[in-house]
């Protein structure tokens, strides 16, 4: 199926979604990415996909996907930040929600027959009721970026016909090369580039949060195994494994070699104290595990913003 492969992709110029376009043209697949760069770059972008720069819910995408003759969806595109979500509820369901579904619309008017959800796992469970956090876990999202992700997961769920494959992963906290350093959300890029300019670091809260951090090209990967296999649902993408946001500081300040202390502040609204995900769902039905651990992922990490 991969040289056959002809994938339209949301967001893929951004953090994530250029690693699943370099993922897809390593297998042959010809990518047509669809991005309006309000968060995305260029930079990021293989010469070998195709661009449009165009807001997914823009009416000219409907014969686009026509005439591009895609069999699978990849949807990437979202806004991605808890605390942009708390400040702006309604541009975040605009985004998440709404244009969501119009480019689904436009994708299933255009006879695609499979659809991949890049969905948050690290915020939709909300506050754990027990670790790690299974697919069956029950939803609670304690921000509008949770109760949004989730909210088109539904949609997708309700609407597609029967005959479409759908799959949703459920990441945890991706990280990696080409985050943005200067966003609020992606603590490990943050602090890197804080660090590697010798400007002090902030930790909001005590520090002890914890997180499942997953390398972004084990993300890409992950997509790459539901496109060759049947697996469909709503599967759980992460490392299995909570690291606490200090023991993140402490790596990376050995790393670097910075020697400042971190400055912390009061803890933000939406976040969740502890979170990780049991990945063992697509451990059966993908065959995939994270394959780079945290210490060679932060390596990777700051190498890049090294340039």
């Amino acid at each position: 199926m991969r040289g056959k492969l002809k994938a339209i992709l949301t967001g893929g110029a951004g953090f994530i979604g250029s690693h699943i376009a370099d993922s897809l043209i390593s297998q042959g697949a010809k990518v047509l990415v669809i991005d309006d760069l309000s968060s995305g770059d260029l930079a990021n972008l293989s010469k070998s996909v195709e661009f449009l720069n165009l807001n997914i819910a823009d009416q000219k995408l409907s014969k686009v996907l026509k005439d591009f003759e895609a069999n699978v969806l990849i949807h990437c595109a979202a806004q991605a930040s808890v605390s942009q979500s708390i400040k702006e509820p309604n541009f975040d369901a605009q985004v998440n929600i709404l244009n969501g579904m119009q480019i689904m619309d436009y994708a299933v008017k255009a006879d695609v027959k499979s659809y991949i959800y890049l969905n948050t796992g690290g915020a939709l469970y909300g506050e754990p009721k027990y670790l790690p956090c299974d697919e069956q876990h029950p939803i609670n999202p304690i921000s509008p970026y949770g109760l949004s992700k989730w909210t088109l997961e539904n949609y997708f769920d309700l609407l597609l016909p029967t005959s479409a494959k759908f799959t949703s992963l459920r990441l945890a906290n991706v990280f990696g090369p080409r985050q943005d350093p200067q966003g609020e959300a992606g603590v490990v890029a943050i602090f890197s580039r804080r660090m590697l300019d010798d400007k002090d670091v902030k930790i909001f809260g005590d520090g002890e949060q914890s997180r499942d951090f997953v390398y972004v090209e084990d993300v890409a990967s992950s997509v790459i195994a539901v496109l060759d296999t049947e697996a469909q649902g709503h599967i759980n993408i992460g490392s299995g494994e909570q690291t606490s946001v200090n023991q993140i500081f402490k790596q990376l300040s050995a790393e670097i070699g910075y020697s400042k202390k971190p400055i912390y502040e009061p803890e933000r609204q939406g976040d969740v104290r502890h979170i990780y995900l049991n990945a063992r769902k697509a451990e059966k039905d993908l065959e995939w595990t994270a394959r780079i651990n945290l210490e060679e992922g932060l390596k990777h990490t700051v190498n890049a913003l090294r340039g």
